[in-house]
């Protein structure tokens, strides 16, 4: 499922700027369900789409006729994937006000992501009577009616989407290949090279040309663009097989016999790769090691293969073999963003802090928006004795995602090791209040309300930890010398 059109909804706008037609008899719960409506709007815009949720449903629980907030709360579903409840959310909006584009478009994107294509074509067939020049909506009606077989209808989709948005990339590349389907050759390859134009590598453009060519009869040009494809996607097995085609078509039979040697190669580590990453998911380490060790045997070079061995050898207690191979792909391909986070993690629990930091760095000037990184950053320049640089660091993790409660608690340790109480209260704070049940938040806080000498309050916090886990001794200890000092 493309989750990015649904939420591409949120910049469209979450305001409350839909009706209300019934007023509860209540005037203050009316007034407190606007205040919830606004604030699951602002959450959504934050990126924070669980305490999102929460305020849209005290919102609708207050007020159930206004449907910016059934809306909202259906965007909420969507970043939390939980698609069935989207879609009553989306029907209930849409219930309040037929009419609405959006609620029309998020409810056919919510089904889509169901496989519910025929409901979901329906859907994007009225957004598209009361917005008829949004060319997104056109498009994603494309994408349904091609997945249900109805090509004619999804080529007139893809070409009403480029009326109105020429530079749309996906769009070329669906209405090429449908032109090449009817055979008009001739009109697909111009759409395909307008596309590569645009996109040099855009990798299914790279395909379709390829294809197209050989079946004109241009093999060598065909061969070329086929290379520009291997160039992008060197372990992708399809542009292996349209190159044999075109080596074949080229009367070049030993050429044609490498490629397809290379093709059936990468094909037998694709299917070693997805069947060793589905015994990973199972847990069935053996299984899944004998099927990754197949997949390098068949691709030496594969650097995805040897991200998910070595998560194999670290859930296996091997955390030297893990790293070893993780090292090898970074060697391979030093911008691979998830082994860097990987290195990180691994690095920072053997206590390797200083290279821990290192990569984690480093996956940070990849992905600048990548919690994991700064999170990952954050802890391992606290337990390197680096605290300002934590602070930086954990901050910037949350400015990403402010309701991790790990970070927040976190944030709180350094602040009290750089002897900062009243932010230690306030990251305390935030933790307890994402996760009430966290036992070491309220110890945190019931420590600071000790050191400031607020003994009522420090034995509460106690308390309260003691009756979130009560073998938690160090809480048991403070409050035995904490009852002496009453």
């Amino acid at each position: 499922m493309r989750i990015g059109l649904l939420l591409t909804l949120i910049s469209l706008g979450c305001g409350d700027g839909g009706n209300v037609s019934e007023i509860p008899d209540n005037a203050q719960n009316l007034q407190e369900a606007v205040r919830l409506r606004s604030q699951g709007s602002i959450f959504l815009q934050q990126g924070r789409p669980a305490r999102a949720l929460e305020a849209l449903a005290q919102a609708v629980r207050l007020d159930s006729s206004a449907s910016p907030a059934h809306f909202n709360k259906g965007l909420a579903h969507v970043r939390l994937q939980d698609h069935p409840a989207a879609i009553a959310s989306f029907e209930r909006a849409i219930a309040i006000e037929p009419k609405n584009p959006r609620f029309l478009f998020a409810l056919a994107a919510a089904l889509r992501s169901q496989h519910r294509y025929l409901e979901a074509g329906t859907f994007f067939e009225q957004a598209i009577a009361q917005q008829p020049d949004h060319a997104e909506y056109h498009f994603n009606l494309g994408e349904v009616r091609r997945a249900t077989s109805d090509f004619a209808g999804a080529r007139e989709a893809f070409s009403r989407t480029l009326e109105l948005a020429p530079g749309h990339l996906e769009a070329r590349y669906y209405h090429s290949d449908l032109l090449a389907r009817d055979q008009e050759l001739a009109a697909a390859r111009l759409g395909f090279t307008s596309l590569l134009d645009q996109s040099p590598q855009h990798f299914q453009g790279l395909l379709g040309l390829g294809s197209l060519l050989i079946k004109l009869g241009e093999a060598q040009q065909a061969a070329a663009i086929l290379e520009r494809a291997i160039a992008a996607k060197p372990h992708d097995p399809g542009p292996h097989y349209l190159l044999a085609q075109a080596y074949e078509q080229a009367d070049q039979p030993q050429e044609a016999a490498k490629v397809r040697e290379r093709f059936q190669r990468l094909g037998a580590a694709e299917r070693h790769l997805n069947q060793g990453t589905i015994y990973l998911r199972r847990r069935k380490w053996a299984k899944a090691t004998a099927e990754l060790e197949r997949a390098l045997q068949n691709d030496s070079t594969s650097v995805t293969a040897r991200l998910r061995l070595a998560q194999v050898h670290w859930q296996q207690q091997r955390p030297d073999k893990s790293i070893a191979l993780l090292e090898q792909a970074i060697d391979l391909e030093p911008e691979h963003l998830e082994t860097r986070l990987a290195l990180g993690e691994q690095q920072l629990r053997t206590g390797a802090l200083a290279t821990s930091i290192a990569h984690f760095a480093h996956a940070l000037k990849l992905a600048p928006d990548s919690f994991t990184a700064a999170y990952g950053l954050g802890k391992a320049r606290w337990q390197h004795g680096d605290l300002t640089g934590a602070v930086d660091a954990l901050r910037q993790s949350l400015a990403l995602d402010p309701d991790y409660r790990d970070a927040h608690y976190a944030l709180g340790l350094v602040y009290v090791r750089l002897e900062r109480f009243d932010d230690a209260r306030i990251s305390f704070t935030h933790s307890a209040t994402i996760d009430s049940t966290h036992a070491e938040s309220h110890y945190g806080l019931a420590l600071l309300h000790m050191q400031q000498g607020q003994k009522n309050l420090a034995r509460q916090g106690l308390e309260k930890v003691l009756a979130l886990q009560p073998e938690h001794q160090r809480a048991r200890a403070k409050l035995t010398v904490l009852g002496s000092q009453l």
